[in-house]
């Protein structure tokens, strides 16, 4: 009669266990599809990597795209430095330091 009794304890427990996981995958689920915003109108990240270059394991240069503008910024552990702003990527065609001939 005791076996009975554990029997329908654990089931109990594994049923409890799996409503609580259940509802703790669709909160976080609700949180990132609600919460987290950061899309533009097309789905598009609004900040984009474009390049990485790491100098050591904890330090890195990155290019990033924010509204258009591409940025150049130094990344450290404690610290985030801009450092400047590009025109142009390289390889581009286009202006050439600010000077166009037509």
């Amino acid at each position: 009669m005791s076996e009975l009794n554990l029997i329908g304890t654990g089931l109990r427990t594994v049923a409890m266990l799996a409503i609580v996981l259940g509802l703790l995958v669709l909160v976080l689920y609700l949180m990132k599809r609600f919460l987290f915003i950061n899309r533009g109108a097309k789905g598009d990240l609004l900040i984009k990597i474009l390049s990485s270059l790491h100098l050591s394991p904890k330090e890195r240069i990155e290019v990033i795209e924010i509204s258009g503008e591409k940025i150049v910024l130094g990344i450290t552990p404690g610290n985030i430095t801009f450092l400047t702003k590009l025109n142009d990527l390289p390889g581009e065609m286009g202006e050439a330091g600010g000077n166009s001939e037509d």
